[in-house]
């Protein structure tokens, strides 16, 4: 009798005790690797961002208009633009309908190339899939 009842408490201790407690090692030793996988990715991002910020951006060609319009050109987002209004350093570009991806890769090559910034933006959905109206302010 004393044998059954030491078994019927050894497998209620593993049941209550010892297969949650397993069961929640074997989720925390998951939970750790993301979080690691995380960190690590977090860290990376810091030290890329660190590093940016020592980097000062240097400015573009002497003139932001030539920049501007050779990198438009290039794009071939040129004959896209409806408007172009410069003032006090700044250009204010509209483009009636523009493919979305042309528009980020465009905003991307004068960021990189012609060292113009946006800093305003106003993209509106158009009927066509793909397509926005795009109003954007861009600075040195």
């Amino acid at each position: 009798m004393l044998g059954v009842a030491f078994v019927a408490i050894a497998a209620f201790a593993w049941w209550i005790v010892w297969q949650p407690m397993t069961r929640d090692i074997a989720i925390t030793r998951a939970t750790n690797a993301r979080n690691a996988v995380a960190l690590a990715e977090a860290r990376r991002r810091v030290e890329e961002m660190a590093g940016l910020a020592r980097t000062a951006l240097p400015t573009g060609g002497a003139d932001a208009r030539t920049d501007l319009e050779r990198v438009l050109a290039e794009r071939n987002l040129r004959a896209l633009a409806t408007q172009q209004d410069w003032k006090d350093g700044r250009v204010r570009l509209v483009f009636g309908a523009v493919s979305y991806d042309a528009l980020i890769g465009g905003l991307e090559a004068l960021q990189r190339d012609a060292k113009l910034r946006v800093v305003e933006a106003t993209l509106t959905a158009r009927v066509e899939p793909g397509t926005v109206r795009a109003e954007v302010v861009l600075t040195r």
